[in-house]
C-alpha cells in the first residue's frame, strides 16, 4: 500500500493489519493520533467549534462492531449510512460483507482514508459524505450504523434528530459502544422519542 494520495497530517501515516474473526483489512491509518492534539490547525478549529479529530483514532469498539456483522439482522446488499465513520473499518466490514456502504463524516481527511482503504482491500470505491449532523441530507436509509458516537451528552439530542430526519420509519438503527456512561442516558432519550431499544452484546446476544 502506499500513502502517496493522502494528504500529510501530523505524525504520518501507518499501514495495519488488523483482524475481523477469520478475515482481516488492511488499513492505512495514523500513525500518532496524539499528535493531532499539538496542530495548530486543531487547535485553531477547536477555540472555534470544539472540533477534536476523534477520526484518526481507531476506538475499542470498532474490531467487535465489524465482527459482529455477521449477526446482523438486515439481508446482505443493504444500503446503509455509517455515522462517524473515521477510518472506515466497520464501515469496510459491511462493504466487505456485501452492503451498500455511505461512509460519513465531518473531516474530510478521514473519508480521503477510507477511499484509500477501500481501495487497498480490493472493495468498490465507497461512497461518501461529508455531513455535519446539525444539518441532516433529504435521503432517508433502512439501516444506519455508528461506533462509539453517543459519548457526547450535549449531541444526543442533535444525534436522535438526524435519525428522526434519516432513517427509514421502519429502520434500524445499529449503535455500538463499549459501556460509558453516557450511552444509558442515550437509551433513555431514544426511548422517549418513541424508539424500540434492544441492547446486544458482541456475540448478537440480547442483554437484559
Amino acid at each position: 500500500m502506499t500513502t502517496s494520495s493522502l494528504p500529510d497530517i501530523p505524525g504520518g501515516w501507518e499501514e495495519r493489519t488488523v483482524e475481523i474473526g477469520d478475515a482481516s483489512l488492511q488499513l492505512i491509518l495514523p500513525a500518532d493520533p496524539d499528535q493531532f492534539l499539538e496542530d495548530p490547525q486543531v487547535l485553531d478549529a477547536n477555540r472555534k467549534n470544539d472540533y477534536m479529530p476523534y477520526w484518526a483514532f481507531l476506538w475499542p469498539s470498532a474490531v467487535p462492531t465489524a465482527k459482529a456483522l455477521e449477526f446482523a439482522p438486515w439481508p446482505v446488499g443493504t444500503r446503509l449510512l455509517e455515522l462517524g465513520c473515521g477510518i472506515g473499518l466497520v464501515g469496510l466490514a459491511a462493504l466487505a460483507r456485501g452492503d451498500e456502504v455511505v461512509f460519513s463524516d465531518y473531516d474530510p481527511i478521514c473519508l480521503q482514508s477510507v477511499i484509500r482503504n477501500a481501495q487497498a482491500n480490493g472493495l468498490p470505491h465507497p461512497e461518501t459524505l461529508l455531513l455535519d449532523w446539525r444539518e441532516p441530507v433529504e435521503e432517508q436509509f433502512p439501516v444506519i450504523i455508528g461506533c462509539e458516537v453517543t459519548y457526547d451528552g450535549p449531541m444526543h439530542p442533535v444525534l436522535l434528530d438526524l435519525l428522526d430526519r434519516m432513517l427509514l420509519p421502519d429502520g434500524v438503527c445499529w449503535l455500538s459502544d463499549p459501556g460509558r456512561f453516557q450511552a444509558p442516558r442515550f437509551h433513555k432519550l431514544a426511548r422517549e422519542r418513541g424508539y424500540l431499544i434492544t441492547i446486544r452484546d458482541a456475540n448478537g446476544n440480547e442483554c437484559a
